[in-house]
């Protein structure tokens, strides 16, 4: 059984490619993988459908040019403008690649890359999800933390300058302070004074928290699918290793089985770049867009004063 769960962590594994993996201060590095490689296709069919698609000015997109213009409203209309409202045009193409470069990469882990490469001798191995390895998530997610800080840093020393007329530098220097201390909710009263730092950093924990959710909720999702398309598929292996007449009543309910998680994969695909493109939205309306919006009225009633 033991090895039956090897085998299967086996197959959903990411390999590095021979000679692509170092060592730094004593932990394993890949350089390439099958999974980053398949990732930097997913990367390069991106490129080379969307650039030119982009560069045709059409009054009616038609064929490939209209999907990529569904693509675009949707994002736009169903992601960032009920999450980011009137702010949602400067975030929209962070928005866009991350829901394009997810969906584009969970569907090409859907086809059997790996196995149809193998037929050209020498070529390393290529495919699997790249969603799937840790530290393909992780680099998303953390994409998503950079924007979140720098944005709300940006713009807590915008407003400390127009606020109070003091010199850039200075409300760059002390923006880290304003964003934190922005991030506290609002408490009235004494308490609200006691509770200002605890709270404040607890809010900081907060967005490292949800930042780290969104690593962990897109590659086990992703995992979890090809996980269970390992086991069916196991599961007719271990009766052709028994007995060959159970293959005919284990085969044909492995097979519908494994064509039904295929159906479902499909629509987890689409559905985990809709959530994640979402959720990094909601974020940065959390987190780096609120900014209090009486006191940036109070600052332009002051200024028009």
């Amino acid at each position: 059984m033991l090895l039956a769960a090897a085998n299967i962590l086996e197959s959903v594994a990411d390999h590095p490619w021979p000679g692509c993996q170092i060592h730094v201060f004593g932990m394993p590095v890949t350089l390439m993988s099958k999974g980053i490689a398949a990732m930097i296709l997913a990367a390069g069919i991106l490129l080379a459908v969307i650039l030119p698609l982009s560069r045709r000015r059409q009054t009616v997109p038609r064929g490939p040019a209209g999907v990529l213009e569904v693509i675009v409203y949707f994002v736009r209309d169903m992601i960032a403008r009920p999450a980011l409202h009137d702010r949602a045009e400067p975030f929209l193409p962070l928005l866009l690649t991350f829901f394009t470069f997810i969906l584009t990469v969970n569907l090409l882990g859907l086809l059997p890359l790996e196995a149809l490469l193998k037929l050209v001798p020498g070529l390393p191995p290529i495919g699997g999800v790249a969603t799937s390895i840790p530290t393909v998530t992780g680099a998303l997610a953390a994409i998503a933390l950079g924007t979140i800080v720098f944005c709300g840093l940006k713009r807590q020393a915008g407003l400390f300058h127009h606020r109070y007329q003091a010199p850039m530098w200075l409300c760059v220097l002390i923006s880290p302070l304003l964003w934190v201390a922005s991030l506290r909710p609002a408490v009235p009263g004494l308490t609200g004074v006691i509770l200002a730092v605890p709270l404040a950093l607890l809010e900081l924990v907060g967005v490292l928290a949800k930042c780290f959710a969104l690593m962990i909720r897109l590659f086990a999702n992703m995992l979890s699918g090809h996980v269970l398309l390992a086991v069916l598929m196991m599961f007719i292996l271990q009766a052709l290793q028994t007995q060959i007449v159970r293959v005919f009543y284990v085969g044909p309910f492995c097979i519908a089985g494994s064509v039904a998680v295929e159906i479902l994969e499909l629509l987890i695909a689409g559905l985990q770049a809709y959530i994640f493109t979402f959720l990094t939205a909601i974020f940065l309306a959390l987190y780096a867009e609120s900014s209090h919006g009486a006191e940036e009225s109070k600052a332009g009633a002051e200024s028009s004063g």
